[in-house]
This record gives C-alpha cells, sequence and structure tokens, in this order.
C-alpha cells in the first residue's frame, strides 16, 4: 500500500541525485554523526573523570539523567521553535549552542556545574536530528524519504563508532578535555555548511513561517499526532521508542564502567562503546540490505526484521548475563546487542518518516525521540541506582531483558495497528530499495 502525498519532489531529476543535494545530504549526515559522537563521548570520559576527581562512578548518574533531560527538550521544543522561526534559524542556532556549552564544559570542576553545561548541549544537539532527517527527506524527495531516514538515522552509529574508536587513544595523550574540545570545534565547522543546505531555494518546502500561518502553526502542536488513525499509531511508537532508549542509554551510559567486571582493564574499557556502536552500524547495513531483499520479493516487512533484532538483543543480555566468555566474546555480545537496539532506534525513525506528513514530519520525529529520551535517562538513572546498592555487572545485565521484551512485544502491537487500519502504510518509501 502506498501513502498518497502531496509532497514536493525534493531535488531528484529523472531518478538522479543532483551533486549539490549529495553535499546537502552529506551535510546532515555529518550533523547526525556528531549527535552520536556527544551521546556517547561522556560515557567513556567518566572513568578518568571519577578518578581524577576522586569519587566513585556512580555520582555522576546526575549528568546523565541531565544530559537526557536536555534532549527531551530539545526535542519537545524543535517542532514549535522551526516552524516560529523557521528551520534555518532553528537548525544552526542548535548546532552552536551544543558547540559552545560543550567547549565550557572543559572548565566544569563539579558534578553540579558540569550537569547543568551537559543539559544545555543536550537541548542544542538533540534540536538538530529532526531538523537534519527532515530536510534529507525534503531534499531528496517523498519517493525516496524513507531510504534517506534509514540512512541518516545510521549517523548515530558512525558518531558513536568514531568516538569509542578514538577516545581512549585522545584521552591517553591529552586527557579528558580533549573529548569535550573535539566535541565543541566539530559542530562549529560544521554549523555553516547546515545552514546553507537550509536555504529556501533547496527546501522551500519547510520555510514557512508558522507564526504567520495558522496552518503550519499547527501542525507544531503534538496534539495533531493523536488525530484519527494517527492517534494508536503515536501512542504505540511512543512507548516503543521509551523501551528501546531505556536499554540503549544504559549500555551506552555505563558499559565503561561495567567492563572491568567482565575482565576488560578499565583503560581499554572504551572499546565497549566501539564495539557496541559498530554493532550497530553493521546491523544497519544488514537491515538495509534485509529490506532491499524483501523489496525485490515485493513485500516489505520492517518490523519482522526488527523482531529479528530483538531476539539476539535478548540472546545477547542472556549470554553475558549467563555465560563465562572471554573478552573478545564478551566485545561480540556487546556488538550484537548493538545491532538489534540501533536498528531499532533506526527503525522508529523509520516508521515515522513513512506515517507522518511532511509539515508534521519534525513535530513526530521530536516527540517520539523525545518520549525515547525520557527512557534514556531513565535506563541509566536505573543503572547508576543498581551499581551503588552493590548490584553486580551481570544482574544488571540480565535486568535490562525486560525492556527489550517489551519492545518486541509493543512492535508487534504496532504491526497488528498498521494491519487494522488501511491509512497506515507498509511498504510506503521502502520498496524503492
Amino acid at each position: 500500500m502506498t501513502e498518497k502525498s502531496n509532497e514536493p519532489g525534493g531535488d531528484v531529476k529523472g531518478g538522479t541525485v543532483r551533486a549539490g543535494s549529495v553535499l546537502a545530504l552529506i551535510t546532515c549526515f555529518l550533523v547526525i554523526v556528531l549527535d552520536g559522537f556527544n551521546t556517547t563521548s561522556f560515557a567513556f570520559v567518566v572513568p578518568p573523570l571519577a578518578h581524577e576527581w576522586g569519587l566513585v562512578p556512580a555520582r555522576f548518574t546526575s549528568v546523565f539523567v541531565a544530559t537526557n533531560v536536555g534532549a527531551v527538550l530539545g526535542y519537545v521544543c524543535v517542532g514549535s521553535v522551526a516552524r516560529r522561526f523557521g528551520y534555518r534559524f532553528a537548525g544552526s542556532a542548535s548546532v552552536v549552542v551544543s558547540a559552545g556549552f560543550t567547549l565550557a564544559a572543559t572548565f566544569a570542576t563539579n558534578i553540579a556545574t558540569l550537569s547543568a553545561l551537559r543539559l544545555f548541549a543536550a537541548v542544542g544537539l538533540c534540536a538538530v536530528l529532526p531538523i537534519a532527517i527532515t530536510a534529507s527527506a525534503s531534499i531528496i524527495g517523498p519517493k525516496h524519504k524513507v531510504a534517506a531516514s534509514l540512512i541518516m538515522t545510521t549517523g548515530m552509529s558512525v558518531g558513536s563508532v568514531a568516538g569509542g574508536m578514538i577516545g581512549g587513544p585522545l584521552m591517553q595523550h591529552l586527557g579528558w578535555h580533549a573529548i569535550f574540545v573535539l566535541g565543541g570545534i566539530l559542530p562549529l565547522v560544521i554549523a555553516l555548511p547546515f545552514f546553507l543546505v537550509l536555504s529556501p531555494a533547496r527546501c522551500a518546502d519547510l520555510m514557512a513561517n508558522g507564526a504567520r500561518d495558522p496552518a503550519q502553526r499547527a501542525a507544531s502542536r503534538p496534539q495533531v499526532l493523536f488525530r484519527g488513525d494517527l492517534a494508536i499509531f503515536t501512542s504505540l511508537l511512543w512507548l516503543f521508542a521509551f523501551l528501546v532508549f531505556v536499554d540503549v542509554f544504559a549500555m551506552l551510559s555505563w558499559i565503561p564502567t561495567l567492563l572491568p567486571s567482565f575482565g576488560i582493564a578499565p583503560a581499554r574499557a572504551s572499546v565497549g562503546i566501539a564495539a557496541f556502536s559498530f554493532g550497530g552500524l553493521c546491523g544497519n547495513i544488514l537491515m538495509t540490505l534485509i529490506v532491499a531483499l524483501m523489496a525485490l520479493a515485493g513485500r516489505v516487512r520492517l518490523k519482522l526484521a526488527l523482531t529479528v533484532g530483538f531476539v539476539l538483543v535478548i540472546a545477547g543480555f542472556v549470554a553475558l548475563g549467563r555465560a563465562p566468555l572471554g573478552a573478545a566474546a564478551v566485545l561480540l555480545m556487546i556488538g550484537v546487542i548493538g545491532a538489534g537496539l540501533v536498528n531499532a532506534m533506526m527503525g522508529l525513525t523509520a516508521m515515522a518518516v513513512a506515517r507522518y506528513p511532511l509539515q508534521m514530519r519534525a513535530t513526530g520525529l521530536g516527540w517520539a525521540h523525545a518520549i525515547g529520551r525520557m527512557g534514556s535517562f531513565v535506563g541509566p538513572a536505573i543503572c547508576g541506582e543498581l551499581l551503588s546498592l552493590g548490584w553486580s555487572a551481570r544482574a544488571i545485565v540480565l535486568i535490562a531483558i525486560v525492556p527489550a521484551v517489551a519492545a518486541m512485544l509493543t512492535l508487534g502491537a504496532l504491526a497488528r495497528a498498521g494491519r487494522a487500519s488501511s491509512a497506515v502504510p507498509r511498504t510506503e518509501g521502502l520498496a524503492q530499495y
């Protein structure tokens, strides 16, 4: 079934993407790569920072929570800010804000200051993500919009892998401050290109000023996400996002701290982030191939592919919690878990892009990720509390199975809701693979 759309055709002519559009898409991709880098960067800063400040790692739970609160605020506000001030201003200003507060974190001397700085940095950075994905979908056109969202979301994994790979060596030579310096300078480098990408000529359909157009202003309100057949879809999508983010960010936040319990030296703890993110990147590529094969067969079942991913996640958690694994096997299981969970995040974005009309897409994406981010500070907070209570790393890993199972059941409900409503597109934007 194909969703009817009155969206503009994007910057694709005769099935060929123009060179300028390729550069614009690369810019959007790099913005999301930086989101992935900054999202995971603090996780491997915790061990050396805790040592330098003479604190136990569990004391940094408030920083993780503050970061995710800022992310929620960024996601919730992005639709309204973009409609009132324009996507161009909202996108480029958010990049600059995130860069400034990330750089300021290098001067933090206590947890309270660091928590506040990470909160404001997250507000800016996470407001950019829905704008970058929406802009890429606008540039590429409605026929390829889901493909664009899948590719763009892969940038999160690329950024996480890059952070995990360079984080350890960078801190060894330059100290933990170098992570925040790099995380602040790179967004400033990309700010001007991103500003140019969000030009009226390239994204004319996104440039309407909601303050003057009542229809555009209404599209930024969360109430529109619950009108008609969208109500069930939005409710289930939000629950799915919450559950997935509980596990994703619990892993990203505490992997470096938990790894020594699995026989991996603290100095090499950042490789856990790299393993999780590299697994996610490989899973993203595999997901694209699976979707391509399904499309060739004439039937795309994205939710089936995501369900298989959750089965692997649960198997990975069980292996970590129960099996006597060596260091290499531990990293392999972390990669398997990353593949399934990061794919779930990618699927979340793809489902939102396919289902929500263009003018409410940034709002739909923003709120879905905002609800997810609520789970993302619940997960790390629970993990930190369990650590402070003396729970073992293996016991904490086994507890993580609960949100994964619940998310898989919610995905099944989404599939049933899709079959029950003829308005929910099942293959729209995916058959092109």
